[in-house]
């Protein structure tokens, strides 16, 4: 007989109740590999010191795009200390997701890790998929559950092999009420019919969030229209510096943030640093998992954010939008 997972929050530990999160990043990276098979980097030295500044503004390298549990454990220790609660790990099969490593950083660190599931479908049925991730939420991977379903890479609609990713996930969130991550579609329109799609398939849009949605930060009637939705939109990129590649700065992202909340969105906000590379560590010159409560939230109180809005975007919504409704089907 299935644990009813109503009401509760699931970590690689197992459930536990919502209020025990305390401040939450909602999209980062702990033990991964986004070296992709098709991929080649013709800089494979390890990262030092006088490669930093090329790499934090789009050079490649291989050992940077690798992340082992002894890189992050110091970084998701000092994010502990500095008061930080829970972690939710989106690495996808494909992108070296390593369960066991999760459990056991979140006994070292005594960080909570969320793990999510689903991102990777080569070819599936999306019978086949949606049963895939049931089973990685209620029975585990090797005994580790999942607790998101995603990170699901950007759809296209008019692939039938993403049509059937996005049926599965579907499915799949109507039959656990459990959170769903995925990623901002090319545009508006098909970020929409995304949603559509899982509405049709009686998926609650309350429990999905839309991430990659920093780019949008100048958008703000397009984010207003993802929130009025009822979805949350995620700003996932932050701690980054500006470059050719990153046009939106995190700036940007906290006048966006204020927007939202202006316009009545302050529930459907979520923030996390992108924590995907060994440059985005502290000891590497990045800003770590802690940088939205050590560097984001100081510049929102600055320009305007009060206690409310901060509890609400850091705490109160990752806790909601984690927290398990009951499934159906």
């Amino acid at each position: 007989m299935v644990t009813s997972l109503t009401g509760r929050v699931v970590t690689v530990a197992g459930p536990i109740d919502p209020p025990d999160l305390g401040h939450t990043v909602t999209s980062v990276h702990l033990v991964s590999d986004m070296n992709g098979a098709a991929t080649v980097i013709a800089d494979k030295a390890p990262v030092t010191i006088d490669r930093l500044g090329a790499l934090a503004l789009g050079a490649q390298n291989e050992d940077d795009l690798r992340l082992s549990a002894e890189d992050v454990r110091s970084d998701l220790a000092d994010f502990a200390a500095q008061g930080g609660g829970a972690v939710v790990d989106v690495t996808g099969v494909d992108q070296g997701r390593r369960p066991d490593e999760l459990a056991r950083l979140a006994e070292t660190t005594g960080v909570t890790v969320i793990m999510g599931c689903g991102g990777h479908a080569p070819d599936r049925a999306p019978e086949a998929l949606a049963d895939e991730i049931v089973r990685e939420i209620h029975e585990g991977v090797n005994g580790v559950p999942a607790g998101v379903i995603g990170e699901i890479p950007t759809l296209d609609l008019d692939r039938p092999a993403d049509r059937a990713v996005a049926t599965a996930v579907a499915d799949a969130a109507r039959r656990t009420g459990a959170p769903v991550l995925i990623d901002r579609a090319a545009t508006p329109t098909a970020t929409h019919a995304l949603l559509d799609l899982f509405a049709e398939r009686g998926a609650d849009l309350g429990r999905i969030a839309v991430g990659h949605c920093d780019d949008l930060a100048t958008d703000l009637d397009a984010l207003a229209a993802l929130a009025d939705r009822g979805v949350f939109v995620q700003f996932d990129g932050l701690g980054r510096l500006s470059s050719v590649y990153r046009e939106i700065d995190d700036q940007d992202v906290a006048a966006a943030v204020l927007d939202l909340a202006g316009r009545g969105h302050a529930d459907r906000i979520l923030l996390s640093p992108n924590v995907s590379r060994k440059i985005d560590l502290k000891a590497f010159g990045g800003g770590g998992y802690g940088f939205v409560a050590q560097q984001l939230v100081p510049y929102l109180r600055f320009t305007g954010a009060d206690d409310a809005l901060l509890d609400s975007i850091t705490a109160a919504n990752p806790r909601r939008w984690l927290t398990f409704t009951e499934g159906r089907g």
